[in-house]
């Protein structure tokens, strides 16, 4: 008898649902069972090949296909050829290389580059013609420019000023590095020798001005350990010479002891001497991801020899490198997601969204969290946004984002629900393109979940990039 009268009800239940489907409608009875809110879950991966603003990036040595950063140098003479008058061309064409085409930028401008029997090569012919700026040389033939003649940092300032007046507010910058000074911008002049130094009066006149110049744009110093760019707050870092090597170690250690990490990006590249064995040490093994996971580091230059994925794309080493491309910079992840799958067209749809960051580092820009209603035409039907800075959302740490949708303007039909994270303003309609690929505008989560791709439409506003929670029904509510 218990069990006829289990069927009974089942059957009873399964009929008032087949019912309300039926007409769409629901009134006050078990209204509140059938829209209740249900947890969805995701299946979680290691991340994305491509994200905006992390990973190995290209630009002077190479070109992937996955990176979403370009790394270039700028040359102070091509920059400005004449005093005082300045070339932006040569600025947009070292951005439209296609290593740094449609990516977000880092940038160094620097006077001198250290080669066999090079002059001082980056700074205008002016500078010494004109300004009587010395090119210091030593008894083996080298070159370096005397970054202390005061015509020098007089010709520099109004050079990173007017640089910063451009590009401060580019959409398309990731970072301006305090370069200029020593070989490759790199703030040092070994090789050199012959007693020759960068004076602190001149360093701290430099590190000041990007600091003053670029307000929105981040900035980048070299070392962390040296003043004054370790007293400098609110900046990132590169590390010239990542690898298994003990400089990379100490460039480490001071990034975590004044938790450099948290205040701006960190960065850097893979010398071109490093070898065979020293690649072999990070990608083969966990070496790697734990060296990126150490220093915190959002993105990477990998140099002319070590991108094993290039040519060797099955192996164990280009696996490596892709671990080390996933684990850098921020990587977000769905943990779960609360929502009825039935929603009454009286009440609100409330949305809870569990997510963390499992990378090694926040995010650096304040990008948009916007949460959508779609219809099962792919069309837009509501568009909202969700009040979170993502900025402080750091390695290892998690958020909760909640949102409530009235639903009293919505037919009573099936829906799809979207979250995007996009960079600010990519949605609104520009006269001008920003010159970045769509895909380097929306964040991607590290779920295996349906996404919308994402597209510049004819008004250069981004269309699409949503990842889809799952669909819900609105039903009509009969008093």
């Amino acid at each position: 008898m218990g069990k006829f009268k289990f069927f009974a009800v089942s059957f009873l239940v399964l009929g008032y649902l087949i019912m309300c489907q039926k007409d769409n409608s629901l009134n006050s009875t078990n209204l509140e069972e059938l829209t209740q809110s249900i947890e969805h879950t995701y299946p979680k991966t290691d991340g994305p090949d491509k994200n905006p603003l992390k990973g190995w990036n290209s630009g002077w040595w190479n070109n992937f296909e996955h990176s979403t950063v370009g790394f270039q140098y700028l040359k102070w003479k091509d920059f400005e050829p004449t005093n005082g008058v300045f070339n932006f061309d040569a600025v947009e064409e070292v951005l439209d290389r296609p290593g740094s085409r449609g990516r977000h930028f880092i940038l160094r401008l620097y006077s001198d580059w250290y080669g066999e029997n090079q002059l001082a090569d980056g700074a205008p012919d002016w500078l010494y013609n004109e300004l009587g700026v010395e090119r210091l040389q030593n008894s083996a033939g080298k070159y370096v420019t005397d970054f202390n003649d005061p015509n020098f940092i007089k010709e520099v300032v109004s050079a990173i000023e007017t640089l910063a007046t451009h590009y401060d507010n580019d959409p398309r910058i990731y970072a301006v590095q305090i370069g200029v000074f020593g070989y490759w911008g790199e703030w040092h002049t070994f090789g050199f020798g012959d007693g020759f130094n960068i004076s602190e009066s001149s360093k701290n006149q430099i590190a000041i001005t990007y600091k003053n110049s670029f307000r929105k744009a981040k900035i980048m110093g070299r070392y962390p350990w040296v003043e004054p760019l370790a007293s400098i707050e609110g900046i990132g870092f590169h590390n010239d010479y990542f690898g298994p090597v003990s400089h990379s170690d100490e460039f480490d250690i001071s990034i975590n002891s004044n938790h450099k990490w948290l205040e701006g990006p960190i960065g850097g590249e893979i010398p071109p001497d490093l070898g065979s064995i020293e690649f072999d040490a990070m990608y083969s093994t966990n070496k790697g991801v734990e060296m990126v996971e150490k220093g915190h580091y959002s993105t990477m230059q990998s140099g002319p020899d070590s991108s094993p994925c290039l040519e060797l794309p099955a192996s164990e080493n280009c696996t490596g490198f892709m671990k080390m491309h996933r684990k850098m910079g921020y990587n977000y992840q769905i943990d779960s997601a609360f929502f009825p799958e039935r929603v009454s067209n009286s009440s609100d749809l409330k949305i809870e969204i569990n997510i963390s960051n499992i990378g090694v580092a926040p995010i650096y820009y304040d990008w948009d969290i916007q949460i959508a209603v779609i219809d099962n035409n792919d069309e837009l039907v509501f568009i909202d946004s969700i009040v979170f800075d993502l900025r402080s959302l750091i390695s290892n740490n998690k958020a909760e984002l909640s949102k409530k949708i009235p639903m009293s303007d919505f037919p009573n039909r099936s829906y799809k629900l979207g979250i995007r994270i996009i960079q600010s303003g990519a949605d609104e309609p520009k006269v001008n393109s920003w010159k970045l690929e769509a895909r380097n505008t929306y964040i991607l989560f590290s779920n295996d979940i349906p996404v919308n791709n994402g597209y510049w439409n004819q008004d250069n506003a981004l269309i699409g990039g949503w990842s889809i929670l799952g669909n819900f029904e609105v039903i009509k509510f009969i008093d």
